[in-house]
């Protein structure tokens, strides 16, 4: 019997595939060092909104709007919150509760499905927030009650969150159209198609939506400039190029959404280039090789980039000139970085969030904020920082310098 207990452990070791006697290839994630911290990462607030992002890719961003933040989990439950203070202000379920023999079939196969309901995240406009799902439904509601104002059925997945400037709503679809409707009705104003390539990364990027223009990003690498009433094209700028033989290696998706900075339009694109063009023209203003999935961010001086291989990097936002790089989180699969206070944060795969300073990238805090990992891009009011958790809980975070 004595035995037998030990062959039992011995199989069951082997059958785990665990570590022990894991072969190392060296692009594991790298472990995290103990380093001295220079920062306090206090957690301000925190509320459960939801059943998160689910067993799929979602990366469902909520919104800001003065002191008010909204969420969407990938059921459909939208929720809005105080964000000074976490207090729920209202929530509502926009996804439809299947009754009968159909409801019996829809909930078996539900947790077979990677994406059951709301892949398009939030976005939110003069007063309504807009709701992409799997389906291909852009949902409009009231930002005061949650009271829908109008579903419209487009014809793909919406896998970004939809934009809007008060007139007009856009949205991409993963396959590869740029939908635009009217932001009161829903009504049809234009769309755009831009089939993608054979292999693309999951998602599409956010468009940018102006008053004067739509920016979007496709997965073919090309920044392209819209007239928001009526579609035509103002520009286009290639960002990058496809290179290699295999289809994997030709991927140069624009999966970050476009950022606007004193009237320049930064982007990045996977396995390509980080870029800078005019917003008027699509000129380039400067341009350096890099490649990135996840949205940038910008502070009064600095580009912020994740990139691809765990780098985060810091460039002038003039020049392009590399003002420095982190590379002691490398491969750790680190979401968008975000600026607040004297500080810049991104968040790895197992849910770590990493304080870096601004001025010389160094490591300044860390913390877990959520075992089950964080894919929502940040979002921050300037001073506060707001991680929206797979788990299903938003957090609000502060940094302070160590005294």
């Amino acid at each position: 019997m004595r035995h037998l207990k030990w062959s039992i452990l011995l199989c069951a070791i082997l059958m785990s595939g665990c570590s022990f006697f894991a072969k190392k290839t060296g692009q594991e994630p790298m472990e995290l060092d103990s380093f001295k911290a220079t920062a306090k990462l206090k957690e301000v607030w925190s509320r459960g909104v939801g059943n998160g992002q689910g067993i799929g890719l979602t990366q469902l961003t909520p919104a800001i709007d003065g002191e008010k933040i909204y969420t969407v989990d990938h059921e459909g439950i939208v929720t809005a919150l105080n964000n000074q203070s976490g207090k729920k202000l209202w929530s509502k379920k926009v996804t439809k509760n299947f009754t009968g023999w159909a409801g019996n079939v829809v909930y078996a196969f539900k947790e077979k499905d990677l994406n059951p309901g709301i892949t398009g995240g939030i976005g939110y406009a003069d007063g309504h927030l807009y709701i992409g799902n799997y389906a291909g439904e852009l949902i409009a509601l009231s930002a005061a009650d949650g009271k829908e104002v109008w579903r419209k059925q487009l014809k793909g997945e919406i896998s970004s969150v939809p934009q809007s400037n008060g007139q007009v709503v856009a949205v991409q679809t993963m396959n590869g159209k740029l939908f635009v409707v009217d932001a009161k009705t829903g009504e049809d104003k234009w769309f755009f198609e831009n089939p993608p390539p054979v292999l693309t990364l999951r998602g599409s990027a956010a468009p940018l939506v102006t008053d004067t223009a739509i920016y979007a990003g496709f997965a073919n690498g090309r920044l392209m400039a819209f007239n928001p009433a009526n579609g035509l094209i103002l520009w286009e700028q290639r960002i990058a190029s496809p290179k290699g033989r295999s289809e994997l290696d030709r991927m140069v998706d624009i999966h970050a959404s476009p950022l606007m900075k004193d009237g320049i339009l930064f982007v990045g694109t996977y396995q390509g280039r980080i870029a800078a063009v005019a917003r008027g023209t699509g000129a380039n203003v400067w341009g350096i090789d890099g490649s990135t999935s996840e949205n940038l961010s910008a502070s009064d001086d600095k580009l912020f980039v994740s990139q691809s291989d765990g780098k985060v990097v810091a460039y002038s936002l003039t020049s392009g000139e590399q003002i420095w790089q982190n590379e002691k989180l490398l491969r750790r699969r680190l979401g968008g970085p975000q600026v607040f206070g004297d500080y810049v944060a991104v968040v790895d795969y197992k849910g770590y969030m990493h304080v870096l300073n601004q001025s010389n990238g160094e490591l300044a805090a860390h913390d877990r904020v959520d075992r089950n990992g964080v894919r929502a891009p940040m979002l921050t009011d300037g001073k506060m920082l707001y991680v929206y958790g797979n788990g299903g809980d938003l957090m609000a975070f502060t940094a302070v310098a160590r005294k």
